[in-house]
């Protein structure tokens, strides 16, 4: 059985490809075994020439049918080898859309490694920093240092704003409510055991999480990305002790130092308001926040603080370990540290509740 053959002109360029491409397509109308397309006479060709051959490739390739071609040239050998022509005319692969159980397992597996890699951290740096002291590895005090006032005092404006604001607020909001019963005196109570129950560390946590801890993340994946961490292991540095337990140390120190500041400021804002709006003394607001608050409420409230910034600092510093796939890894790392951040200090002020709770 005969097969059809295309024979091209001397010329195969701009001007007389577009014929070659609609005889080379009539002839796959009829869906032949096999067309051969003859070159051998081709004495000069461009771009758009041979452009043209390979579109003849794909169109047998979609229709089935096999293209040969004959008679070419070393100048189009080279050329086709420099394009890598089999990538051109290869067809993609349909898109193979996963079942929704494997989509279920790519969203939840990463974040199963992720609180994996985060408590394993925390158990690490926990034992580093309990144990390291009688193997006579201690924690560096310089870096330390220089941590917190990366973690604090950068952080000190804003915090300071949230909670005088935040102060004013809940002032305001109690306010409201109170003087229908005559009972204006109790915004201290309202304040005061808010903020320094739940919103002074909550608060103070998120924004140690939004600057620190996507801080950390970013820090430590940077030098993940450039290998520098894998220098310092290479030199017998342990990246736990010279670089993670600073960082954990400082975040933990740093809020509890910002929650002071937080809960001063806050309570100095409620009580601005109802010096201001109504008409409460300062001496008669200070001695109902003395009535309404309990040592063992600051005390719980450092606890909180401690937990929550010691949560915040193995977070950023486990995801920024965690980073692969360069600068991309490092947003995404990033990103991570807030959001997970967050989420477990919701969690462990869940647990702090709870357990109050129960006690109570």
């Amino acid at each position: 059985m005969s097969h059809p053959t295309i024979t091209a002109t001397s010329q195969l360029d701009r001007s007389t490809v577009t014929q070659l491409v609609a005889d080379l397509e009539r002839e796959l109308r009829s869906r032949p075994a096999r067309v051969t397309l003859d070159l051998g006479a081709v004495e000069a060709f461009d771009s758009a020439g041979l452009g043209g051959v390979v579109q003849g490739m794909r169109a047998a390739s979609a229709a089935g049918v096999e293209l040969k071609l004959r008679g070419l040239s070393q100048s189009m050998l080279d050329f086709f080898s420099l394009v890598s022509v089999q990538r051109l005319c290869a067809s993609e692969p349909p898109a193979v859309r996963p079942d929704p159980v494997t989509r279920i397992g790519m969203f939840v597996e990463p974040m199963l490694e992720s609180a994996g890699a985060v408590l394993r951290l925390a158990g690490e740096t926990l034992r580093e920093l309990v144990t390291g002291p009688f193997r006579r590895r201690w924690l560096r005090l310089d870096r330390t240092a220089i941590e917190v006032d990366h973690c604090a005092a950068g952080a000190l404006p804003i915090v300071a704003l949230i909670a005088f604001l935040l102060g004013l607020i809940l002032a305001m909001q109690a306010y409201v409510q109170l003087r229908v019963w005559g009972a204006e005196i109790y915004i201290a109570d309202m304040v005061g055991v808010s903020v320094l129950s739940e919103i002074g560390p909550l608060m103070t946590a998120i924004v140690l999480a939004a600057r620190s801890g996507s801080s950390n993340a970013a820090q430590l994946g940077a030098m993940v990305a450039s290998e520098e961490i894998a220098a310092l292991e290479q030199m017998g540095i342990r990246p736990l002790g010279f670089l993670v337990a600073p960082k954990v140390v400082a975040c933990a120190f740093a809020a509890i130092t910002l929650g002071i500041v937080f809960d001063v400021t806050a309570i100095c804002g409620g009580a601005l308001f109802a010096w201001a709006i109504a008409d409460i003394q300062l001496d008669a607001f200070g001695e109902q926040l003395r009535t309404a608050l309990s040592l063992s409420d600051f005390v719980v409230a450092l606890a909180k603080c401690a937990t929550f910034g010691g949560a915040v600092g193995v977070v950023g510093c486990a995801l920024g370990l965690r980073v692969r796939d360069g600068s991309e890894g490092v947003g995404r790392a990033t990103t991570n540290a807030v959001v997970l951040g967050i989420f477990l200090i919701i969690v462990v002020d869940a647990v702090f509740v709870t357990w109050q709770r129960m006690l109570a």
